[in-house]
């Protein structure tokens, strides 16, 4: 069994180690590798994880020389280029539209309407750049929100650029921090709801979702929205 890891911090470390004790062949891609991920891997590849063609071409170098059976990440943002190299190559994977409802929050709470899954009152800001110029963020929300509010971009993750807003005049600011760390530079703002903060892990296999486990989330730093344990 040969697998390609996208990724090649500490965050990636476990899922080498155990692919190496099942006695697989270990290849490695990512911009910049550790030396303990590198060595354990066969082959390292330095490649730009949201370079996604890019990755696809490496995949099917892989699978010509080597052969090819997975495609895998742990700990990083890049689900979707995991999804995307999967699709290409026909290999094991989500498809990559169902990665993008599940990693976009925007798309992942308009699925949750259409399929009537209970979730926080939203809207997104979106900034595109417009004959050179920006323009500038909204100064309000749209009427029928009232604060405090959740600001947080659509496509990051580790809490980064999430704050919760109590007040108007922190609201254009809270704004274009979240922008600021957005790859495509949209915001989701959200009603916000009190109450315990919980992750859950669940594998899905043949239609049949079971849950892995589930932890409380120890979150420091008001207004900030940082996981501590």
């Amino acid at each position: 069994m040969n697998i390609l890891i996208l990724g090649g911090g500490t965050m990636q470390l476990p899922a080498a180690r155990i692919a190496r004790k099942k006695g697989w062949q270990v290849f490695v891609a990512a911009k910049s590798i550790d030396p303990a991920v590198r060595g354990l891997a066969h082959e390292a590849l330095e490649v730009d994880l949201q370079d996604r063609d890019g990755l696809v071409a490496v995949a099917e170098d892989l699978r010509r020389r080597h052969g090819l059976h997975g495609v895998f990440t742990a700990g990083t943002d890049f689900s979707t280029t995991v999804a995307w190299v999967a699709e290409k190559l026909r290999l094991p994977g989500i498809p990559y539209a169902v990665a993008q409802n599940a990693t976009d929050k925007s798309r992942m709470r308009a699925r949750f309407r259409a399929k009537a899954v209970p979730c926080p009152r939203y809207y997104t800001v979106e900034r595109k750049p417009e004959a050179g110029e920006e323009r500038k963020a909204e100064e309000r929300p749209p009427e029928g929100f009232s604060f405090p509010l959740v600001v947080k971009p659509v496509d990051n993750m580790g809490a980064r650029g999430v704050r919760r807003v109590d007040r108007e005049e922190d609201y254009a600011s809270a704004v274009e921090v979240a922008i600021g760390q957005s790859r495509g530079r949209r915001v989701i703002v959200e009603e916000y709801m009190e109450g315990p903060e919980l992750s859950l892990d669940a594998v899905v296999f043949h239609g049949q979702a079971t849950v892995c486990g589930v932890a409380d989330r120890h979150i420091y730093f008001p207004p900030y929205f940082v996981e501590m344990g």
